[in-house]
């Protein structure tokens, strides 16, 4: 009986969609099977109604890996995507064989001002003020299909969906839950994009995480980095 390849699940984070994962799905080996979502309200499941927090797209992904064959798999999530992994990672520790967390958002919060969380839900539903945040989520200029293709991906999430999800990943508060998380982990921090904060608030946190700054990088180091996160990923492949 073939035995079935590692799968990978793959989490995108706000206002993005499962089109941001190409490079590193690209990147990684035939053998490894790769599955991408959409959270609801965003790309293909843009009209999809909510609620939309971090708790439903959790028991969302939890659906999604109880249909998998050959056992847990490996979750990969990016930002808000991330705490999302978390979340499924302390609900159902059974269905999830590793983390691997890009740029993460902590569990207890990213701790933002009242105006840099205000900066952030004015980008919703404007387009300009979402490309200038957007444009700075790279370590440096950013390749411009790059930035187009988060753009677009932005313009497939409802604003709904946008600022619920907001409001749950900036307040979320199981920092302390995570702490009971033991399949291996991998927390990744892009030098540009406050690695300090993944590694006091995430990686610290949980028992057996291993911390890596990847250098010359910013929030969206999966566009910047791909092959670096495919072998993050493949670090945690063996049994």
């Amino acid at each position: 009986m073939t035995e079935s390849p590692p799968t990978v699940l793959f989490v995108h984070g706000w206002q993005a969609d499962r089109s941001v994962w190409g490079g590193v799905i690209a990147a990684l080996d035939a053998e490894v099977r790769c599955i991408d979502v959409d959270l609801r309200g965003s790309g293909e499941l843009r009209d999809i109604p909510g609620p939309y927090t971090l708790e439903r797209f959790a028991a969302d992904l939890r659906e999604i890996a109880e249909r998998i064959e050959g056992g847990p798999a490996i979750v990969v999530g990016h930002s808000m995507g991330a705490t999302i992994a978390l979340r499924l990672a302390v609900d159902a520790p059974h269905l999830v064989r590793a983390l691997v967390l890009v740029a993460p958002v902590p569990a207890g919060g990213p701790g933002y001002s009242s105006k840099g969380a205000e900066f952030l839900r004015k980008t919703v539903g404007d387009r300009d003020h979402r490309r200038k945040w957007l444009a700075r989520t790279f370590a440096g200029e950013p390749v411009a299909e790059h930035l187009d293709q988060l753009c677009d991906a932005a313009e497939r999430t409802s604003s709904q969906a946008a600022l619920e999800s907001f409001e749950s990943w900036t307040n979320a508060d199981f920092a302390e839950e995570t702490r009971a998380i033991t399949m291996p982990a991998v927390v990744i921090a892009p030098e540009h994009d406050a690695p300090d904060v993944h590694e006091q608030k995430v990686a610290a946190l949980l028992p057996n995480a291993r911390f890596v700054l990847l250098r010359e990088s910013g929030h969206y180091a999966l566009l910047e980095k791909p092959q670096d996160i495919a072998d993050a990923i493949r670090s945690v492949l063996a049994p």
